[in-house]
């Protein structure tokens, strides 16, 4: 058994050793329902439910190598079940929420799962329309009582029913003998990857790849403190959220679970977390909100605001970002703006207390980037991919490169691949074993000598700075034979206040143009300000007057100034309803199915470049 060093403890004996250990500690908050205040669990309280959830599980059939899935919104049981899971050596599967029926049915089929948790109504829904088409015997249980049942099922069982199972067997021993059995190379987790395009891949991970991420990290981020804590927000279906709370728990953080992502900003503002890891998305909407606060001030708050952010400036950038030690006349400074105006507005946020908001998943824009360290939010931009147990790299305290995504974890090694236009390689004990029941693809993601491609373009400086460009797949040739790299032209223009959401259309086309989906309520309020009379209230009308796309291009203009000119959009169509995943055009984990778009708004796309105008010389 591989000897971890001391004092990390495998994952698997958490639970236990906590609960011996530290039993009246306070693991994990959750806001209670009715009340609406935020309750302590402790240790021996979740300790205990994790080892009921162990003991049913075995009691009901299942073994070492069997796989369990997990469909529900974040709750202490979906944290708990992955822990009880990894006890009786069963291999743990995550799904989305958001996922339908047929994705369900493939996922359980692909897996052979035998059991099966859910969360919600509409994910028991989803789950009995997807088991009702499957030969394949699954059992189901409810995490929640108060999910209505169909008419139909007669097998599945409620947590609290499920528990009580084995709770009068003496099952210690049988407990002990599947620990005993444990390796360290055991597959702990399949996850299935969302994807933009085809059919999800199983990504396995293994006790190892968990916990050389726990490890290192644990080594190296010396603002984790136990007692502190986390705010859980991204899905724990999602890698990057998953691990991080594996890491808190490791660490004794305690972890608040937002169950309603709808709610976090009213999480935020009550639990005031030291740590959150999330997406760029949502930072980009802190940043846009904050600075077009400060840019209303009063004129004399404004010059105060101005000042604050020149020095918090230099005080992040010149001296912290390079792992520098600030003069004693700069802290002062930095000190004085951060108690009359920076400390504020953090607290209007709820991240006054952060000390260390990890930030992946996409590209974050600089101008977001450097505006929230200047302020300072600590947010610590990094990059990863499920294949590799989340991180790759980060932007390490002790100094970065700005614009980079940061120097490899400890234990990661990265190279670039100039032979294939500059892929980003990876090896370590991070890197899955492979994908599930799927040779295929696993002869594509790895070279000869084993490294993963990871299947972004990237290069590296003499520093080991790790330098992000685009995925291979997604970068657009255009008819020109120019290459853009859409994903960094569609943040520039989310980083707008105005601009919620947009797309980049170009492969294969004479210029760029965009889907641009506004805010339209703010479009409303900017076009009053310049004073348009008879303002359509509605999106379809208000998307169709000259005003709206005047407005909207200098917007655009401005936020691609200093593109080349073959990347910036020419034209756009505004619309008029979000992308979303419930319409089909964003993916579990918020990326866009481009295909999916392009086809649905075939006919604007068509109309952007005049296609209809041209002459069709086949007919005579």
């Amino acid at each position: 058994m591989m000897r971890l060093p001391d004092p990390f403890l495998p994952i698997i004996d958490i639970p236990k050793a906590y609960t011996q250990q530290y039993a009246k500690e306070t693991c994990l908050l959750t806001r209670n329902p009715l009340s609406g205040s935020w309750e302590e669990m402790t240790w021996a309280h979740f300790g205990r439910f994790v080892e009921r959830m162990a003991k049913a599980m075995i009691h009901t059939g299942i073994e070492r190598g069997d796989r369990i899935a997990i469909f529900s919104e974040n709750s202490e049981m979906f944290l708990g079940t992955y822990l009880a899971s990894f006890k009786v050596g069963s291999i743990a599967i995550p799904f989305y929420a958001s996922s339908s029926a047929s994705q369900v049915r493939m996922m359980l089929e692909h897996s052979e799962t035998r059991l099966l948790f859910v969360g919600e109504q509409s994910q028991y829904l989803a789950a009995v329309e997807a088991m009702s088409e499957m030969s394949q015997k699954v059992q189901l249980v409810l995490l929640d009582r108060d999910i209505e049942r169909t008419g139909e099922d007669k097998e599945s069982i409620y947590l609290d029913d499920y528990l009580r199972i084995g709770d009068e067997l003496e099952l210690e021993g049988e407990l002990q003998r599947r620990r005993e059995l444990w390796e360290i190379d055991d597959t702990a987790l399949i996850l299935y990857t969302s994807g933009t395009s085809g059919v999800p891949k199983g990504v396995q991970l293994t006790f190892r790849n968990v916990q050389m991420t726990i490890t290192h990290h644990a080594i190296e981020i010396q603002e984790l403190k136990p007692g502190k804590i986390s705010m859980n927000f991204l899905p724990l279906t999602h890698i990057f959220e998953l691990m991080w709370c594996m890491l808190c728990l490791s660490m004794r953080v305690k972890i608040a679970i937002n169950r309603n992502p709808k709610k976090i900003l009213q999480s935020l503002a009550e639990v005031r977390p030291h740590y959150m890891c999330n997406v760029p998305r949502f930072w980009e909407k802190v940043y846009v909100g904050v600075y077009e606060k400060m840019q209303s001030f009063p004129p004399l708050l404004k010059k105060i605001a101005d000042e604050s952010l020149r020095v918090s400036r230099k005080y992040h950038f010149e001296y912290r970002a390079k792992g520098r030690k600030p003069p004693f006349w700069l802290k002062m400074q930095y000190s004085f703006y951060s108690m009359i105006l920076l400390d504020r507005v953090k607290k209007k946020v709820g991240v006054e207390r952060g000390l260390f908001f990890p930030t992946a998943g996409a590209a974050l824009a600089d101008k977001v980037q450097a505006f929230l360290l200047s302020i300072g939010v600590p947010i610590v931009y990094g990059y990863g991919l499920t294949e590799t147990t989340a991180t790759v790299a980060y932007c390490h305290s002790d100094g970065f490169e700005f614009g980079s995504i940061g120097r490899p974890l400890g234990g990661v090694e990265v190279k670039i691949d100039e032979q294939a236009g500059g892929e980003i390689l990876v090896k370590g004990d991070n890197v899955t074993k492979g994908y599930y029941k799927n040779p295929e693809a696993n002869a594509v993601a790895f070279t000869s000598d084993g490294w993963f491609r990871t299947g972004d373009l990237g290069s590296m400086d003499a520093e080991g700075n790790l330098f992000f460009k685009e995925r291979a797949k997604d970068l657009f040739k255009t008819a020109n034979g120019k290459y853009i790299a859409p994903n960094v032209i569609e943040n520039l223009l989310t980083s707008d206040a105005l601009i919620d959401q947009a797309v980049v259309i170009a492969d294969g086309r004479s210029f760029v143009s965009a889907l641009i989906y506004p805010v339209w309520d703010m479009v409303k309020e900017e076009l009053r300000k310049r004073g348009v009379a008879n303002i359509p209230e509605a999106p379809e009308a208000l998307s169709k007057i000259p005003e709206t796309h005047e407005l909207l291009q200098e917007r655009i203009d401005q936020q691609l100034s200093e593109l080349a000119s073959f990347e910036k959009v020419k034209k756009f169509y505004l619309l008029t309803e979000p992308m979303s995943i419930d319409n089909g055009m964003l993916t579990n984990s918020l990326k866009t199915k481009r295909l999916v778009v392009e086809k649905y708004y075939e006919d604007a796309i068509r109309d952007l470049y005049s296609y209809h105008q041209l002459p069709d010389l086949t007919k005579s």
